[in-house]
């Protein structure tokens, strides 16, 4: 799979949001989380994501 380019940063961040749902409904684990963002988000970006200890706040 190809990576996606930074003229998709909206788009990229818009999916990102999503996935995080899907990590505060408990529908995938933690690492699984963790590993995408490292993947796909822009480092200014990862504080706008709740991660462990803030989940399910």
């Amino acid at each position: 799979m190809d990576k996606m380019t930074s003229t998709d940063k909206s788009k990229v961040f818009a999916a990102l949001k999503l996935i995080e749902q899907l990590y505060k409904d408990n529908e995938i684990p933690d690492y699984m989380f963790r590993n995408i963002l490292i993947e796909y988000a822009d480092g200014s970006d990862i504080p706008s994501f709740q991660i462990n200890s803030e989940k399910g706040a």
